[in-house]
């Protein structure tokens, strides 16, 4: 009797809180002897921690598809001999310490390219290889 009785003022409180009033919710918590400014500070913290944890996975994401989007333009432009990407990667070779590694670019797989321009402006690298394709 005792367990029904308190999961009928559990399920009210529920009801309550999911209908957007937090006023009964409240002053439980007051009576309780809690602090709701506290608890706000608190949830706020937390909302603000997942919020910026949240944007840096989305923004790994897209920079993993940006680079798996400049890596396949730029095995095309090695597989088509264009000039100018070609030039930009032999440059980024000899810039960094790849220089003995990679010294025949047909032979570069996608992971390889993947390795060699990781730490570049991805968005202008991008920019420069779609308009050397038009």
């Amino acid at each position: 009797m005792k367990n029904n009785f308190i999961n009928k003022i559990d399920n009210a409180i529920i009801s309550q809180i999911s209908e957007g009033d937090y006023s009964s919710y409240d002053s439980i918590l007051i009576e309780q002897g809690y602090d709701l400014d506290l608890i706000e500070s608190q949830s706020q913290k937390s909302f603000k921690k997942q919020a910026f944890i949240l944007k840096g996975m989305m923004n790994k994401q897209k920079d993993m598809i940006l680079l798996e989007k400049a890596s396949n333009l730029l095995r095309e432009a090695i597989e088509k001999n264009i000039d100018k990407p070609i030039s930009y990667l032999k440059g980024l070779i000899t810039n960094n310490q790849f220089q003995v590694q990679y010294r025949n670019l047909e032979n570069l797989d996608i992971e390889e390219i993947k390795e060699i321009i990781k730490d570049q402006n991805l968005i202008e690298l991008l920019e420069e290889l779609e308009n050397d394709k038009k």
